[in-house]
C-alpha cells in the first residue's frame, strides 16, 4: 500500500559494541574557537562547497559550515570505529538529530541539489521497512534511506516519489550520494559509482507540514522524528547545486581516507528457527508455511542452508514467496518431500513475531491425503549452530463421507447424488444454506463513490487539490464514468451510502476491524495494530496458547474444518499479519490492480467449491489519493477502470454458476482529503457498503453500517455463530435480505413450491418448471401450532426424513421421476382457531448432478376437494387451489373446466370424467379409479392418496399413518369448524361456506331449469 511517509520504525535495541561509547550531544551554537573545530577538508576546485556539513568533534555533532543548530532525539551515542580509529555517530534505532530549516534554506535546493551520507548499517537490524539516514520527507521532500534491503534516494516531484536504488551491504561502510540535476533526473551513487538514474519530470516538492531535516531518521510533524536507522554515521552533507559523476567519485575517495583494513572475524553464530502455520487444513487446499530464523549469537556471518522436510504423500510443493531480503534467500525443491532454503541475508536478533525481520520465506503446499503429519527442519550448515525449532504437526481434514458434491456442506445436493443406501443418512444430515460462499471486495481509499444522487468532488490537482465537497451538479457528476458499477451497486445489489469507516480512518485500523469483528478502538492496546506495526509484526495473538481476538477466518475453520478460505491483497500487511499466520487461508500478495484477477481465477478453481470466504483488497485508489489527491479529476478518471475489475469477478461467478450461492460484499476502508486521510470528517470516513446475492433485495437503499460489521455479515450469510469476543459487529440493516417466502418478487428463473391448504390438509406441488428435473427436495414447514396426522406422497416420491421440532416439520424427499404433486400433509383436527396457517418457511431442491436450487415459495393458496355425490348421483366440486369452478351440466354430469395446467376435463360416454392423468368414476362407489398420478384406488377411500403411500424412511419423530376413520370425510366440510358452530371461523372456512352455498344454489337453479323444460314439453 502506498502511504505517506509517516511510518514509525521498529525500535531495535542493538547498538554496535565498540571499545568506547559516549553519549552524543549536538552543538547548539556554531563552534567559534579555532582550536576546538575540525577544519573542513580543502575541496577540489571541481567540488562545490556544501551548504551543510555534519561531522563528529569532541563527542558532539557539529555543522562545520555553521548554518544550522541540531537537537538530540532519544539517546544517540559517539563510539570509536576500528576501521577509521576515529569517532562516529552511533544510532540505536530510536535516536537521531534534527534541525529546522528556514524557507530560504529549502528554496535553495529547488534548482538542483545533492545529498551525501557515509554510513554503516547494523547487520542485525531490520532493513526491510523504511529507515532513513538523512532525510526530510512527509508527502513530499527528499532523503537517503534504506528499504527492502536497498539504499534508496527518495525525491518527490509533485506526482510521486522517484526512488533510484542500489544494494545495501550491511555491516560495511557505504558512501551514498543522491543528485537532482537540471536534466530532470534523480540519480543515486554508491561508493562513487552511478547505480540508478530515474526521470524526474516535475520540480522538487518539499515535505508537507514540517520543515525539519533529520540525521538518522525522517521528519514528521509534531514529534519531529520517525523511521530511525540502526548503525553508524561518519559524515553527512547537503549541497544547493548538482554534482557531476567525477565530483561524486572524488567525494568517495576523500571519504575513504584513513580507513584501515580489519582482519576477518571468525564465524561463530547461533541461529534459532521456527515453523509457523495452521494446525489444521482442509484436503485440497493450500497450506501456508512461514519459515523463520533469527540470530541468537553472531561473530561474523556465513550463509545458512537448511531443509524443510515433509511427507510427500500428504503434501505437494506449490511454490514460495515473500523471501527475506529478496535475492539473498533461495528456495529449491530437492525432491518431493524436501525443500532447501539457503540465505545470505543478515539475520536479525528480533523475536519471531517480527516477521519482516525473521521470516525467510512463505512456502505453499497443497494438502492431499487426510490424516496427521509433521513438517520439520534438517540442518545442513556445519559452521553454524542452528537451534532447530519443533516440528509442525498438521492435521489434514478430509471431506465428510456424505459430502458427495464436495462443497464441505451436506445439503440436498448430496441427497440427490447419494447412492440408495446412503440417501437416508444424507437426508438426516442435510442443511438448508442459501449461501455456500462469501466474496468480499474492498477498495482501499475508495471512499463513497456510487451514490446516484451526488458525489464528492475536489477542485484542483496535485498539491493544489482543495477540500472535497458534496455536489449534485450534473456536469460535475459526468466526471464519474462508471456505468457498470453504478448499475451493479444501485440496481443489482443493496447498498448503503451512509456507512462509515472505523475511526481513525486509516487502513490497518479498518482492516483489523473488518476481519476481527470489532471496532479497533475497543481492542486492548496490545491489539491496536497500525500501518507501521502491521508491516513489521504479526497480529498480537501470535504464539499465544489461546487466541483472544481470532479473525473471521479462524471462526469459520473452527465451525467447519473441511472448508478452506483465501485472501488476495495488494497491501502486504493484510496477508502477512492482520490475517494470522496460523489461520488456514490461502494467501497471496497481489500485484497492483491484479487482486480482482486473482479472485476471478480462484473462483474458477476446484478449491472454490469448498471455500467459505474469499477476501480481497485493491490498493490502487489509495495510491492515487496519496499521489495525486482524493476526489479530484485524476481520482475519478482512474476510478473508471474499476468497472472492468468488478465485472471480471461477477462474470466469473455467473459463468461458474456460483452467482446463485455466493454473497458478494463490496466496501471501502476509508476516503480522504487532499493527499491524506485519517480525520473524523465526512470525506475521510464516508464509505459505501454493498451486498449482492440470491436473497438480497435488489436495489434497496440501506442505512448505516461500519467496517466492523463485515465479519458479522460473513458469519450471518454462512450461518456460523458469532464468537463472544466480537463486539459491535452486526448485520447493520436486515432489510437487505429477503425471507425465502418473499423471494418471488425478484422474478428469478427458478422453480416454485406451491402450498395449498385447508383445515384438514396441506398439499405441496412443484410449478414453474425450468426444463430440468429436480430429484431431491428439503422442506421446512411452519405448522402454525397444528399436529401432523400423516404425510403422503405419490408414486415415485420417497420420504427420507420426516421430523417435527419446535413446531417445524422437516421433510426431505427424493423423486425418481418428474413430479408435480410432491407431498400431502394430513393434519389432526383442531377445536381451536389457529392464529396463523401452515406454510412453507424454507426449501431447497437439487438436480441429479447435485446442483442446489433455492426455489421460490408460494403459500397463499386455498385447497378444496371433491364433495360427496348428491342424491341424483351428480358431483359438485368446490373451487380448487387455482380457483377452477366445477359444476354439473344440464344432464347432471360433471364438467370440469381446464385445470391449473390448462388440461380440459369432460365426461366420456360412460359418464366418467376424463383428465390427462386418469379418470374419476362417478357412477358407483365400488368402481376403481386412478389418482392424479395414475395409481389405482377405490372411490370409497377417504383420501385420494390413501392407497398410494410409498415406503418411508424417517428419522427423529416418526409420524403414524392415518387410518380411514381418522381422516376427515370430504362431506364434513359443510359443518364448518369441526362442530364448533355453524358460522365460519376463518377465512378458509368462509371460502368453503360460500362454495357450498354456491353449489347448492347451482343445483337448485339447475333442477328448476330441468323442471321448467319438462313442464313446457
Amino acid at each position: 500500500m502506498i502511504k505517506p511517509r509517516v511510518l514509525t520504525t521498529l525500535l531495535v535495541c542493538s547498538a554496535i559494541l565498540t571499545t568506547t561509547v559516549t553519549p552524543a550531544v549536538a552543538a547548539v551554537t556554531p563552534m567559534a574557537t579555532p582550536s576546538e573545530q575540525v577544519a573542513e577538508p580543502v575541496a577540489s576546485p571541481a567540488v562545490p562547497t556544501a551548504t551543510l556539513s555534519l561531522a563528529i568533534q569532541n563527542q558532539q555533532l557539529v555543522d562545520l559550515i555553521g548554518q544550522t543548530q541540531w537537537q538530540t532525539y532519544g539517546q544517540p551515542a559517539v563510539t570509536k570505529d576500528p576501521e577509521f580509529n576515529d569517532q562516529v555517530l552511533n544510532l540505536d534505532g530510536k535516536s537521531a538529530f534534527y534541525t529546522t530549516f528556514t524557507d530560504q534554506q529549502f528554496a535553495k535546493l529547488q534548482n538542483g541539489m545533492a545529498i551525501e551520507a557515509y554510513f554503516k548499517y547494523d547487520p542485525a537490524a531490520d532493513a526491510n521497512g523504511e529507515h532513513e539516514i538523512f532525510s526530510s520527507q512527509q508527502g513530499g521532500g527528499l532523503g537517503l534511506g534504506v528499504q527492502n534491503n536497498q539504499v534508496v534516494f527518495f525525491a518527490h516531484d509533485g506526482s510521486g516519489y522517484k526512488t533510484p536504488k542500489g544494494t545495501l551491504h550491511k555491516g560495511q561502510w557505504v558512501h551514498a550520494v543522491g543528485v537532482i540535476d537540471k536534466n530532470k533526473t534523480a540519480s543515486l551513487y554508491l561508493d562513487g559509482q552511478l547505480v540508478q538514474q530515474v526521470a524526474m519530470p516535475g520540480d522538487l516538492k518539499l515535505a508537507q507540514g514540517t520543515k525539519d531535516f533529520v540525521l538518522g531518521g525522517d521528519a514528521v510533524p509534531g514529534s519531529h522524528v520517525q523511521s530511525m536507522m540502526t548503525g553508524q554515521i561518519r559524515q553527512a552533507r547537503l549541497y544547493d547545486q548538482t554534482l557531476t559523476s567525477q565530483q561524486v567519485s572524488q567525494l568517495n575517495v576523500e571519504a575513504q581516507v584513513g580507513k584501515q583494513p580489519v582482519a576477518p572475524v571468525p564465524v561463530d553464530q547461533t541461529i534459532a528457527t521456527k515453523l509457523v502455520g495452521p494446525k489444521r487444513i482442509a484436503s485440497g487446499h493450500t497450506y501456508g508455511l512461514n519459515v523463520h530464523a533469527r540470530q541468537i549469537k553472531a561473530t561474523g556471518a556465513a550463509p545458512i542452508t537448511m531443509d524443510v522436510v515433509y511427507d510427500a504423500a500428504k503434501f505437494d510443493y506449490v511454490g514460495a514467496e515473500r523471501l527475506l531480503q529478496g535475492g539473498k534467500t533461495q528456495i529449491q525443491l530437492i525432491a518431493p518431500g524436501r525443500i532447501r532454503l539457503t540465505t545470505t541475508a543478515n539475520l536479525s536478533k528480533a523475536e519471531f513475531k517480527m516477521y519482516a525481520q525473521t521470516r525467510l520465506a512463505h512456502l505453499n503446499l497443497k494438502a492431499k491425503a487426510a490424516g496427521e503429519t509433521q513438517i520439520k527442519f534438517e540442518q545442513l550448515t556445519k559452521d553454524t549452530t542452528i537451534e532447530l525449532g519443533p516440528a509442525q504437526t498438521v492435521e489434514i481434514q478430509g471431506k465428510y463421507a456424505l459430502d458427495y458434491n464436495g462443497d464441505g456442506i451436506i445439503g440436498v445436493g448430496d441427497v440427490a447424488l447419494a447412492n440408495a443406501a446412503d440417501k437416508v443418512a444424507a437426508a438426516n444430515a442435510a442443511e438448508i444454506k442459501p449461501y455456500k460462499h462469501v466474496v468480499v471486495l474492498t477498495t482501499d481509499g475508495g471512499g463513497n463513490p456510487w451514490d446516484p444522487k451526488g458525489m464528492y468532488y475536489a477542485q484542483g490537482a496535485e498539491q493544489g487539490t482543495k477540500t472535497p465537497v458534496w455536489t449534485t451538479n450534473p456536469e460535475i457528476m459526468k466526471k464519474r464514468r462508471n456505468t457498470y458499477t453504478m448499475d451493479l451497486f444501485n440496481k443489482q445489489f443493496a447498498m448503503s451510502t451512509s456507512a462509515r469507516a472505523v475511526s481513525p480512518a486509516i487502513s490497518a485500523q479498518n482492516y483489523i476491524s473488518m476481519l476481527h469483528g470489532r471496532p479497533w478502538d475497543t481492542l486492548p492496546k496490545e491489539y491496536q495494530g497500525t500501518n507501521a506495526t502491521m508491516g513489521q509484526e504479526y497480529f498480537a495473538d501470535f504464539n499465544k496458547p489461546q487466541a483472544m481476538f481470532p479473525s473471521v477466518f479462524k471462526m469459520l475453520q473452527a465451525d467447519n474444518p473441511t472448508r478452506g478460505a483465501a485472501a488476495f491483497s495488494e497491501w502486504g500487511p493484510i496477508v502477512n499479519s492482520i490475517i494470522e499466520p496460523d489461520a488456514a487461508v490461502t494467501t497471496k500478495q497481489s500485484a497492483s490492480l491484479k487482486s480482482f484477477d486473482d479472485v476471478a481465477n480462484y473462483i474458477g478453481t476446484p478449491e472454490f467449491q469448498s471455500t467459505g470466504l474469499v477476501y480481497m483488497q485493491s490498493d490502487y485508489m489509495d495510491g492515487q489519493g496519496h499521489g495525486h489527491g482524493w476526489y479530484n479529476d485524476n481520482y475519478w478518471d482512474k476510478y473508471a477502470q474499476y468497472d472492468a475489475l468488478f465485472k471480471r469477478v461477477m462474470d466469473k461467478l455467473e459463468a461458474t454458476g456460483h452467482i446463485h450461492d455466493t454473497l458478494v460484499i463490496a466496501n471501502a476502508d476509508h476516503g480522504g482529503s487532499g493527499k491524506n486521510h485519517g480525520g473524523w470528517d465526512e470525506y475521510n470516513r464516508s464509505i459505501f457498503m454493498a451486498l449482492g446475492g440470491e436473497t438480497v433485495d435488489n436495489g434497496r437503499r440501506l442505512h448505516g453500517g461500519s467496517n466492523a460489521d463485515i465479519s458479522a455479515l460473513i458469519l450471518n450469510a454462512l450461518q456460523v455463530p458469532q464468537t463472544p469476543q466480537m463486539f459491535d459487529s452486526q448485520v447493520f440493516d436486515s432489510s437487505a435480505f429477503l425471507k425465502q417466502t418473499d423471494l418471488s418478487k425478484k422474478k428469478r428463473s427458478v422453480e416454485t413450491l406451491k402450498l395449498s391448504r385447508n383445515d384438514q390438509e396441506a398439499k405441496v406441488q412443484l410449478t414453474h418448471n425450468q426444463n430440468r428435473q429436480l430429484t431431491a427436495f428439503d422442506l421446512q414447514l411452519d405448522l402454525a401450532g397444528r399436529e401432523v396426522a400423516d404425510v403422503k406422497v405419490p408414486t415415485g416420491v420417497q420420504i427420507l426424513r420426516q421430523t417435527v421440532a419446535n413446531g417445524q416439520l422437516r421433510l426431505t424427499v427424493s423423486a425418481s421421476q418428474p413430479v408435480t404433486d410432491l407431498v400431502t400433509i394430513k393434519l389432526v383436527p383442531s377445536k381451536t382457531r389457529a392464529a396463523k396457517t401452515i406454510m412453507l418457511s424454507q426449501a431447497m431442491a437439487a438436480t441429479a448432478d447435485g446442483t442446489e436450487v433455492l426455489v421460490d415459495l408460494d403459500n397463499d393458496n386455498p385447497l378444496t376437494s371433491t364433495a360427496k355425490p348428491d342424491e341424483n348421483g351428480s358431483t359438485t366440486t368446490k373451487p380448487d387451489g387455482n380457483g377452477t369452478a366445477v359444476k354439473p351440466d344440464e344432464n347432471g354430469s360433471t364438467t370440469t373446466k381446464p385445470d391449473g395446467n390448462g388440461t380440459a376435463v369432460k365426461p366420456d360416454k360412460h359418464e366418467t370424467s376424463t383428465t390427462g392423468s386418469g379418470t374419476v368414476n362417478t357412477s358407483g362407489a365400488d368402481k376403481t379409479s386412478t389418482n392424479d398420478n395414475g395409481t389405482s384406488m377405490t372411490a370409497g377411500t377417504a383420501s385420494s392418496h390413501a392407497s398410494t403411500v410409498t415406503d418411508r424412511v424417517t428419522s427423529g419423530t416418526v409420524l403414524p399413518e392415518t387410518s380411514s376413520s381418522a381422516t376427515t370425510n370430504h362431506g364434513s366440510h359443510s359443518t364448518g369448524h369441526h362442530g364448533s358452530g355453524w358460522l365460519p371461523q376463518t377465512g378458509e372456512a368462509v371460502q368453503r361456506w360460500l362454495a357450498v352455498a354456491g353449489g347448492v344454489f347451482l343445483m337448485l337453479t339447475g333442477a328448476i331449469a330441468v323442471w321448467w323444460r319438462k313442464r313446457r314439453a
